[in-house]
């Protein structure tokens, strides 16, 4: 069946996107199970798309989350939140991942008794509060019952049941581990039977299943195969990992006040903050355990500077002219607010000017300058003290200053780009306090507004990827919009899937994407410029994008092998276009063209396989058969000059003519030919002549089955 013939029609099952899905590499476990749909056609297109998408303006965005998850370190942070990169949740966890991990693990009180009901059932849940450490716990049970476990199949949360007992009994000898799953759907009475389905499952399979889910109900009523989990002992945890880094009397304090903080993350800081000896640890204790920030909240501070404190924590480190601006603005809204329904009041001119910078010139407990050159910006004091001051806020005051701070907050998004980004990462903070506050107050709002609210939006919800309990409510709020919930709604979450989600869900985002590159103009048009940015986001993270690649092709070939209307089938190949000619991140380096596709054909010499398959579909079709050869002619411009380019050409060859049946490897081999002639192909995007041999030469065509 050829790629112009109609589409077999399917159902879309409910909850997942279209088409398979692999957990890494070739492995097809990893994604949702389903025939495939028929991609909806919503409307006719309209003139001008371009206002849909700001390419700048996403451009600057992703730079700027890119750079986040490359390096968020607590004594350097740019948006004042404490962390470090974030890990996939879904995917494939290797020996490497799981041993790093593992490094100065303590087992929690329960982690006998969860040990030995895994290796009987082959199956356990482990339920707790967030931030206990129940995902290094489940890589450490799985470590064990495996001894020691090759690699982690790392399911996404929002598997089904049903899919998850159809999934586990297709592959032999896996592990497997979900995170905070989402039990949507479940209910009570059943939970246990079907627990007990999936053990039976895994056992006929030989393999072995953590998932692990945040409540904190009580032990009555549970499966035999859920386990209450807690935190490990704080004691033992600060000792694996501070060891005696600092002088006897210190540590004592150290241990008298280490259960005073909340989670073990809070500990591991700790240890790593006193080991680096900057500060004393009095200091540090009490900014990690919030002791600052509370006493200052304590002293019943006045409305101006309260203010004051609520603008930093969502326009944090902003140079100082700037958030004084941002700080009249909300004391402007609040006036307002509070005096609805009076009689407006008329300042006299005379009044004396509040000494507004006096506030972070006199060593003001939180907020101070940073002490980088150039314009001073103004930042909070301690690394906590922003998630901090946001939690006090939330817990001290009501609708007198929460309604002013929505209007305000919601505003920035109209603002300056990094303004809207740093009120992104406020509203990350503030969901993992009150997530029906951000969902309903700004993200919904944002999600059907203007294009920067939209940015505005995407920014949020890939801030939230950096905890592990708000990625899981990110790919609630976005799969939400992806259907049935209007067109600028799935336009935002199109732009969302190619932040942060791509890295904690690379295959979802992948699988998602490729579906709304098949609907109507004006979401598809977004949606395959987002797709571009996942896979330059990969390339530019880690140099890798092998598992996204393969997803992709997948989709590809399922959906032209079946057979689609040509109009459609020419959208598809347009997708695929705009990913293989798509430039790294950092094209505009000096050093001249950049293509992704050369990039990833010599930082992993397996993608030639996929990206040969995606070629090779490109190619086949008539209508874009012109721009596929003067792109896939530029990424062999690419390897030009570069170690290993011929083998990498003689690979891709392998794999486009394998793929190409004879008589279009034949139109083809003639256009590269031609190509290499045609004024369109610029000078320094031309191969060699002895790359374009390799790849011409490369393998034997044969008939596609």
């Amino acid at each position: 069946m050829t790629a112009e013939e109609p589409l077999q029609k399917g159902e879309r099952p409910a909850g997942n996107p279209a088409g398979p899905t692999p957990e890494s590499g070739a492995d097809p476990e990893q994604g949702q199970d389903g025939e495939q749909p028929s991609p909806s056609m919503d409307g006719p297109a309209p003139e001008n798309t371009q206002g849909d998408l700001d390419e700048s303006a996403l451009g600057q965005t992703a730079t700027v989350i890119n750079n986040f998850y490359a390096e968020v370190r607590a004594q350097e942070a740019t948006f004042g939140m404490a962390g470090g990169a974030s890990r996939s949740i879904s995917g494939r966890l290797e020996r490497k991942d799981v041993e790093r991990a593992l490094r100065r693990f303590v087992e929690p009180a329960a982690f006998a008794e969860a040990l030995a009901t895994l290796r009987e059932r082959h199956l356990v849940v482990l339920s707790g509060a967030e931030d206990i450490g129940k995902w290094t716990s489940g890589v450490a049970l799985l470590d064990a019952v495996r001894a020691p476990v090759g690699r982690i199949v790392v399911l996404p949360p929002n598997r089904k049941a049903d899919d998850l007992i159809s999934s586990v009994s297709a592959k032999r000898n896996r592990a497997y581990l979900i995170h905070d799953w989402m039990e949507s759907g479940i209910e009570a009475s059943t939970r246990r039977f079907t627990l007990e389905a999936l053990s039976a499952e895994l056992v006929k399979a030989d393999s072995h299943l953590v998932i692990t889910v945040s409540r904190t109900e009580g032990r009555h009523g549970l499966s035999p195969l859920e386990i209450p989990w807690s935190a490990p002992e704080p004691l033992k945890l600060l000792d694996a990992h501070l060891g005696r880094a600092r002088p006897a009397a210190e540590l004592a304090e150290v241990r008298e006040h280490v259960t005073e903080l909340r989670t073990p993350r809070r500990i591991v800081e700790l240890s790593e903050q006193l080991r680096g000896g900057t500060r004393p640890a009095g200091e540090i204790l009490a900014d990690l355990a919030g002791d600052t920030v509370s006493r200052w909240f304590d002293s019943s501070p006045k409305r101006s500077e309260v203010l004051a404190v609520a603008a930093l924590a969502f326009a944090y480190g902003m140079p100082e002219r700037v958030f004084e601006r941002l700080v009249v603005e909300l004391e402007a809204v609040a006036d307002e607010i509070e005096r609805q329904g009076a009689e407006p009041e008329r300042r006299p001119i005379g009044d004396e000017l509040p000494q507004t910078r006096m506030l972070w010139d006199s060593r003001h407990p939180l907020i101070g300058t940073s002490a980088e050159p150039g314009e001073r910006r103004v930042v909070f004091c301690g690394v906590r003290h922003r998630e901090h001051v946001i939690r006090e806020l939330h817990r001290r005051y009501d609708y007198r200053l929460w309604e002013p701070l929505r209007a305000w907050v919601r505003g920035l998004a109209e603002d300056r780009p990094e303004i809207q980004v740093q009120a992104s990462a406020g509203l990350a903070l503030l969901a993992r306090i009150n997530p029906e506050e951000v969902r309903e107050s700004f993200l919904e709002p944002w999600a059907g507004g203007t294009v920067r609210e939209r940015l505005a939006a995407a920014n949020a919800l890939s801030l939230m990827c950096a905890d592990d309990a708000t990625a899981t409510l990110a790919l609630t709020v976005t799969l939400s919009w992806v259907d049935d919930a209007g067109q600028t709604q799935a336009m935002t979450a199109a732009l969302a899937l190619a932040g942060a989600l791509s890295i904690r869900y690379p295959q979802q985002a992948v699988s998602w994407l490729w579906f709304l590159s098949s609907r109507g103009v004006r979401v598809s048009t977004v949606a395959q410029r987002a797709l571009v940015l996942l896979f330059q986001g990969a390339a530019e993270r880690d140099g890798d994008a092998l598992a996204e690649l393969q997803l992709l092709a997948r989709h590809v070939d399922c959906d032209l092998t079946e057979g689609v209307e040509p109009r459609l089938a020419r959208r598809v190949i347009a997708t695929v276009l705009g990913v293989l000619d798509a430039d790294r991140l950092d094209a505009d380096r000096p050093d001249g063209d950049r293509p992704l596709m050369s990039s990833l054909l010599l930082a992993r010499p397996e993608s030639a396989e996929p990206i040969g398959v995606l070629w090779a579909w490109a190619l086949h079709n008539a209508h874009h058969r012109a721009a596929a050869v003067r792109a896939l002619c530029r990424a062999l411009g690419g390897l030009s000059g570069q170690d290993g380019a011929v083998a990498a050409a003689e690979a891709l060859g392998r794999a486009v003519w394998s793929t190409l049946p004879d008589g279009v490897a034949v139109l083809v081999r003639r256009s590269i030919d031609q190509a290499l002639t045609d004024r369109r192909v610029r000078p320094q995007a031309r191969p060699t002549r002895e790359i374009v041999l390799a790849l011409l030469n490369a393998g034997t065509p044969r008939n596609r089955p």
